[in-house]
């Protein structure tokens, strides 16, 4: 699913002159950056309400943030022309691995 949401993005950079995406990309990569911050402040802010408050507004604004968060990642892979699989390839890395040793190995590199 998420690889068709990628194909999706990036046909529509494409076909669509005027497009929120394409005006992002066209800026620096620290429009991509600053905006990924701005949603996990916002993800913090509605999961402490969600975790005080468990009610349907609550989770449904956790979602609405956690898709544009994946939004903006999806477009800072585009911008670097990161092919999604090479994700694909490193969590399948990731899941042969335990958690600790494969922090081991990134302080070896």
């Amino acid at each position: 699913m998420l690889f068709n949401i990628i194909n999706i993005i990036s046909k529509k950079l494409k076909l669509v002159s005027n497009s929120y995406s394409k005006k992002i990309l066209k800026e620096k990569s620290d429009k991509i950056i600053k905006k990924i911050f701005e949603e996990m402040i916002e993800i913090f802010i509605i999961f402490k309400n969600y975790e005080f408050n468990k009610n349907c507004k609550n989770k449904y604004f956790l979602i609405k943030e956690i898709v544009d968060i994946f939004y903006y990642l999806i477009l800072l892979l585009i911008y670097n022309n990161i092919k999604f699989i090479q994700i694909k390839k490193e969590l399948i890395r990731r899941m042969i691995l335990s958690g600790t040793k494969e922090k081991q190995l990134r302080n070896l590199n």
